[in-house]
């Protein structure tokens, strides 16, 4: 066998061995930030928490504010084409659509979405870009929701902040009861939904 025949084999053992080792350090550096704050997370950390060496982590990360970007970017992207597949027309599915979607990036990553929610100030702009095109896809179908009368404040906005500051937090609160998407759902209906809408049952699931 030729040596560029030997390259091509080992070539997808290593890449799997790398996206391991990728894979291990944006869950450990999520969850590091989660526990203690960006600000106050060393690389140096991140490493002996990863179990990595440093030309490993410098191999697929520029910097740490690289790979904040790359554990909080695609929470938004990825809940953004959510989103975007919302059903058409019920404003009651919609909205048991857009909870739905938080339980599934939730089920995703729950670290990620925790930095996701407490990451801001001068960091924001690393992925301003895409929170907002998640938001504006996230208003757009909460004013759905409001011309049918059924949001408790009636106000698409005000909905829409009450989501991005409550929605982790509740979702934290229940994380390990056999019962996380009752609960979350029903306790978000709670807060959010009309008191006469609220009793509806529970779909199966988010349109896909």
């Amino acid at each position: 066998m030729s040596d560029s025949s030997t390259v091509v084999a080992m070539s997808p053992k290593v890449r799997s061995r790398q996206n391991r080792t990728r894979q291990r350090i944006l869950v450990e550096s999520a969850r590091l930030f989660t526990a203690n704050g960006f600000e106050n997370v060393s690389v140096e950390e991140i490493i002996d928490a990863s179990e990595v060496a440093r030309s490993s982590f410098y191999r697929f990360f520029s910097n740490r504010e690289d790979l904040l970007a790359q554990i909080v970017r695609p929470v938004f992207e990825q809940g953004r084409e959510m989103l975007a597949a919302a059903p058409v027309g019920d404003a009651g599915a919609v909205m048991d659509h857009i909870l739905h979607v938080y339980l599934s990036l939730w089920r995703d990553d729950p670290d990620a979405m925790r930095v996701s929610t407490r990451v801001g100030g001068v960091h924001f702009s690393i992925f301003r870009d895409v929170h907002e095109a998640y938001r504006t896809e996230l208003l757009r179908l909460l004013e759905q929701v409001a011309a049918a009368g059924i949001l408790l404040n009636g106000d698409a906005r005000q909905t829409g902040g009450l989501i991005a500051r409550i929605a982790t937090r509740v979702l934290e609160t229940y994380a390990d009861s056999p019962r996380l998407e009752e609960l979350f759902i029903a306790s978000m209906r709670g807060l959010l939904l009309a008191p006469d809408y609220c009793q509806r049952a529970l779909p199966e699931g988010p349109t896909q």
